[in-house]
């Protein structure tokens, strides 16, 4: 179902999920929505921001609280064409999958669409934490490998991870800024890495990272790092906790076995 009073949008929208085999409904209300969203037991909604009778993130709540009530799966994407990081951050409080900014290209959709249904179809085994873990970048490929069943069979050395310090990790840090840097930062970036060590750090100083800290530190725009977010909650390797003094925010930690996992690399790979 696709939720936005832009008809012209809605129906662009609508022949690309066509093309990827959806039956789409449009709905140009909030009220529209929800009526539809129940008379045709929707599992999918894309739901604008910017509606007339409410916000999309009010909607989205009551859109949920109607699919709990109804014991149906509901999976939500938003599209904005005035993002922000608070915005983002709202939209993942309310368990949107994915936050999409207009102009949306057709593939971009597309690949919300597939993320979805990835997400749905995913086990959650440890084949499929390496596997997503090859799938966010070269650095974290590497990662992955330490704990496939042939690694896990040798012996760790904590003496030599203990050497790895918050000093060695900030310059892995600069490091990594600079790579992205290059070519003005589109082509050598790793966001999911930088977001990790920037994880690490804070972990290895009893700190905790709020989750638009996480995002700014990943240089990578709102809407991907938000998705990286995500991804690392869903699988595991990043814990989220609700700031006690604002509920508006949360905090990102690195998963105890990630952050051991992490010095390990850092030991082999920055020491020698």
């Amino acid at each position: 179902m696709v939720v936005d009073d832009d008809l012209d949008w809605a129906s662009e929208c609508s022949f690309t999920l066509r093309a990827i085999g959806c039956t789409p409904f449009v709905a140009r209300s909030s009220t529209e929505a929800l009526y539809l969203a129940r008379q045709h037991q929707i599992t999918i909604a894309i739901v604008d921001y910017q509606m007339p009778e409410e916000d999309g993130i009010s909607l989205i709540e009551r859109l949920v609280q109607q699919a709990e009530e109804d014991d149906r799966q509901l999976s939500l994407i938003m599209a904005t064409g005035y993002a922000s990081l608070d915005l983002a951050v709202a939209a993942m409080r309310v368990s949107v999958t994915d936050f999409l900014q207009k102009p949306i290209a057709p593939d971009q959709l597309r690949e919300a669409i597939q993320r979805i249904y990835g997400l749905r179809q995913s086990r959650k085994t440890r084949k499929d934490l390496v596997d997503r873990l090859s799938l966010l970048s070269g650095d974290l490929q590497r990662l992955a490998s330490l704990i496939t069943p042939e690694q896990e069979g040798r012996a760790r050395s904590p003496g030599r991870a203990s050497e790895v310090t918050p000093e060695l990790v900030r310059k892995q840090i600069k490091i990594e800024a600079r790579r992205r840097d290059l070519a003005g930062g589109s082509l050598f970036g790793d966001s999911a890495w930088c977001m990790l060590l920037d994880l690490l750090l804070a972990k290895m100083e009893g700190q905790m990272l709020s989750v638009s800290s996480a995002c700014i530190g990943s240089g990578a725009p709102m809407s991907t790092a938000m998705r990286l977010v995500r991804r690392f909650v869903e699988t595991g390797l990043v814990h989220k906790v609700p700031d006690e003094n604002d509920r508006r925010r949360d905090f990102l930690v690195l998963d105890d076995e990630m952050y051991a996992l992490m010095l390990e690399y850092l030991a082999d790979t920055a020491l020698g």
